[in-house]
Parts: structure tokens; C-alpha cells; sequence
């Protein structure tokens, strides 16, 4: 029985970690209950609210109002930043009148579109620079070629005409013609002969006079100071031109001067000499092919 006593007496004295925790209600949950309390929102409150709310949107149309009636926005500097000086001169006696209004208002969207419209403008830039002043800054289009279509004008990359001109002499650019004047399949055939152009090397590009495009695909160049023209196949413009200078020498030993070359054919190349002024070729002249 003493044994039985002094084991009880033990596990009493044992440590705390033995014991086993008693539930206790304490302050923590005396504090929830005093944050979960509610919050009652009195009419006052309602009313205070509704007074600043109305007195933000009263104060913030004030403002608007201020700054698109203040005269030290409106603009009075249009700055044009462009290569070509007509260009310049010509967007700003456009806007040299005072037409513009307030620089907030101003709508960069439609002024754009506005400066696009011109011939010699491919894209703008249009920035509004705090006062009072706009900044239009332009890219202008680069003339590529000469276009006849309707006329002879000078056309950027893409075949837009910037302008018309008399005479191709003055410009030193390649002339684009089309045996139907373009009437059908106009950017195919303008795509075929830009391809063909920027595929040449510049001593060729250099010497060039004209392209003629046609219906079938064929591409007929024309060279400076040089009688014969050369008919290739579009897509293989810089290869065929190259196989026709190598092996000009050649033709011309056994045929004279050469006035057309046609390698619009695969596997196959018709020749047709240089004829004596006066005297027209044979219809079906053997010469014609090899």
C-alpha cells in the first residue's frame, strides 16, 4: 500500500509538459468579443458621405473646365520635324493659323490621319509637349523607282506615286512599265519587279534603265547604254541575268550584236540578233532561238 502511494505522489510532482492543459476562458476571448462587435452606420454618416462625394466630382469638373478653357494651353507652336524641306514648309503654312485650340482637346488620331493624306508622307509622329506646343515629326517616303501607269511618277518601295513627272532623265531612276499599262494584277506584277531590283547587284542596279513586266510572268530589262534586252523569269532575275553575261560572248561571236535575249523559258533561249537599221527581223527567224 505504501509502495501504491509514493507512485501517485510522483507523477504529481512530475513535470508540467506531463500534465495534462486546463481549459481556460481568458482575455483573448474577451477581446474577440469586443471586436466582434457591430458597427452601426447612423444617418449622419450617410449624409457625410454623400457631401464628399459631391464635393470631389464638383471640384474635379471645376478643374476640367479650368484647364481646357486656360488660354496657356492652347497651342500656339507647331514644331515639324522633316527631311524634306517642301514637306516642312507645306504642314507648316497648314498650320500656321491659330486652329488648333486647347492642347488637351487636340485629337492626335485625326491630325494624323489628316498629315497622312499627303503624298510624300509614309507615317507621323505627333507628340504634345506641355504648354503650348505640338510636335509633328515625319517620315517621309524614299522615290524607288518610276511608275508609268497613267503617266510617269516617282514611286517609293511599296508603288505608291508621290508625285508625277515629265521626263524620267533628271531622277536617274529605273523606269516600270507593263506591256497591258497595268490595267490588271497591278501589285503582283510591282512585287515581281521591286523583287527584282533590290535581288541585283549594284553594278547591274546601276546600269539599269527599265522593267518591263507582262501577264505571263516574264520580267523584260533594259540597260543603259546597252542595245539588248533581257527577258527573265520572275524569281530568278539575278541568276538568269548572270548566265546571260557569261555567255554573251559567245552568242554574239556566232550571231553579231544581239538585240533580245529571251530566258523566260526553262531549258530553253531565243536569241534575236541586232538587225541593220531599216530592216525588220524575220517573223520566224531561226536566229531566234538555240
Amino acid at each position: 500500500m505504501a509502495t501504491y502511494v509514493d507512485r501517485l505522489e510522483r507523477i504529481r510532482k512530475g513535470p508540467l509538459v506531463a500534465r495534462p492543459g486546463a481549459f481556460q476562458r481568458g482575455g483573448r476571448d474577451a477581446s474577440l468579443q469586443k471586436n466582434r462587435r457591430r458597427r452601426v452606420l447612423r444617418l449622419g454618416h450617410v449624409i457625410l458621405l454623400l457631401l464628399l462625394l459631391a464635393g470631389f466630382f464638383t471640384g474635379f469638373r471645376e478643374a476640367y473646365l479650368f484647364l481646357i478653357t486656360w488660354d496657356e494651353l492652347t497651342i500656339r507652336t507647331v514644331e515639324v520635324r522633316c527631311g524634306r524641306d517642301d514637306v516642312r514648309r507645306a504642314l507648316e503654312n497648314h498650320f500656321a493659323s491659330p486652329r488648333l485650340g486647347n492642347l488637351l482637346l487636340c485629337d492626335i488620331q485625326s491630325l494624323r490621319g489628316e498629315i497622312q493624306r499627303l503624298a510624300w508622307v509614309k507615317d507621323v509622329r505627333i507628340q504634345k509637349v506641355f504648354p503650348s506646343t505640338l510636335r509633328i515629326e515625319v517620315v517621309e517616303r524614299i522615290p524607288f523607282a518610276l511608275l508609268e501607269r497613267n503617266g510617269l511618277g516617282r514611286a517609293d518601295e511599296s508603288g505608291v506615286v508621290m508625285e508625277m513627272v515629265g521626263f524620267p532623265a533628271p531622277y536617274d531612276l529605273p523606269v516600270i512599265s507593263d506591256e497591258d499599262g497595268f490595267r490588271s494584277r497591278f501589285l503582283e506584277k510591282w512585287e515581281a519587279a521591286r523583287d527584282c531590283l533590290l535581288g541585283l547587284p549594284p553594278d547591274e542596279k546601276a546600269r539599269l534603265a527599265g522593267i518591263r513586266c507582262s501577264d505571263f510572268g516574264r520580267l523584260e530589262l533594259s540597260f543603259k547604254d546597252d542595245p539588248v534586252k533581257v527577258v527573265l523569269a520572275a524569281g530568278s532575275t539575278a541568276d538568269g541575268l548572270a548566265f546571260f553575261r557569261s555567255r554573251r560572248p559567245e552568242w554574239e561571236r556566232r550571231l553579231g550584236p544581239l538585240a533580245r535575249v529571251n530566258l523566260g523559258y526553262e531549258g530553253r533561249v531565243y536569241l534575236r540578233p541586232l538587225e541593220p537599221e531599216g530592216l525588220a527581223p524575220a517573223a520566224n527567224s531561226p536566229k531566234e532561238s538555240e
